[in-house]
């Protein structure tokens, strides 16, 4: 699991879309599909349930997203402390 690989998640979660996401940060479509798809595999769960209607959340993926979104809360407030004054 990679710091940019729960970014990703975090931001397609935030825009509900691989593609949307994958602008936003200014990447391929695929690299975020694969991004995603690898951590699915490493944390052996679904994240996002991908359908017509778009995507929708798992209940697994709920806890995943949480977590994310502390690691990297964590993660900007470490970098902004360990910038000199």
């Amino acid at each position: 699991m990679t710091f940019q690989q729960l970014s990703y998640l975090l931001e397609v979660d935030r825009t509900k879309s691989f593609s949307q996401a994958a602008k936003n940060l200014f990447i391929a479509q695929s690299t975020v599909s694969n991004a995603i798809s690898a951590l699915e595999s490493e944390l052996n769960c679904r994240i996002f349930v991908r359908s017509g209607q778009g995507l929708s959340v798992t209940i697994e993926g709920q806890q995943v997203l949480s977590c994310a979104q502390r690691i990297c809360e964590n993660h900007k407030l470490l970098t902004t402390k360990a910038k000199p004054s």
